[in-house]
C-alpha cells in the first residue's frame, strides 16, 4: 500500500538570527581556545595537540553546531487528505502527526513568537497550548477534539488552513 500523496508541502529554515547566534558562539569558543593556547607553553601545546582529549574536543566543538543545524534547524510541514505531519530536521528527531479527523477547528492567526511561546521551535505554554514553528509570526491554530490547541507556523498559512477546512470529517455527516 502506497502512502497518500501530499497536497501541501512546506519547508522552513529557522530565522537567520539563529544561525548568526550559532556562528557567534563558534567564534567565541574559537577565541577562548586561542586565548587558552596563547597562555600555554608551546612545548606543552604540541605534546597535547594529537591527544585523544584534544581530538574529541575539536570534533565536538566543530561537529556539534553542524549536527544541530542538520538535525534540528529545519521544519517540514506536510499534509495529505487525512493527516498533517510536522517534523524537524532532515533526519527527523521530532515528529508530530495529527489526523484530520481529530481537528475540530482551524484558523489563520498572527502571533508573537517570543512573547506568546518564548521563541521558535517545539514550544508549550503554561496553559497547555503547543506550537511548532520555525520562523515568522503567522500560522494555523488547530483546536483538536480533545480541547487541546496546536499552532503550526507557516509562511503560507491561508493555503494550509484552506486545505484543513476542506478535509472531510467523519462527524460532518
Amino acid at each position: 500500500m502506497q502512502p497518500a500523496a501530499a497536497v501541501f508541502h512546506e519547508e522552513q529554515y529557522f530565522d537567520w538570527k539563529v544561525y548568526a547566534l550559532i556562528g557567534a558562539l563558534e567564534v567565541l569558543c574559537g577565541l577562548a581556545i586561542l586565548g587558552w593556547t596563547h597562555r600555554a607553553d608551546v612545548a606543552g601545546l604540541v605534546a597535547h595537540a594529537w591527544s585523544l582529549e584534544f581530538g574529541l574536543a575539536l570534533a565536538a566543538g566543530l561537529g556539534l553546531p553542524f549536527l544541530l543545524i542538520v538535525t534540528v534547524l529545519h521544519m517540514t510541514t506536510e499534509a495529505t487528505a487525512d493527516l498533517v505531519t510536522v517534523w524537524y530536521g532532515w533526519v527527523p528527531i521530532y515528529r508530530r502527526t495529527i489526523a484530520m479527523a481529530d481537528v475540530k477547528t482551524c484558523e489563520v492567526v498572527d502571533y508573537r513568537p517570543l512573547v506568546d511561546y518564548g521563541g521558535w521551535g517545539v514550544r508549550r505554554r503554561t496553559d497547555g497550548d503547543r506550537a511548532l514553528t520555525a520562523r515568522g509570526d503567522r500560522g494555523v491554530r488547530l483546536t483538536l477534539n480533545d480541547g487541546s490547541r496546536l499552532l503550526i507556523g507557516s509562511q503560507r498559512p491561508e493555503e494550509l488552513a484552506d486545505l484543513l477546512a476542506q478535509s472531510p470529517r467523519p462527524d460532518a455527516a
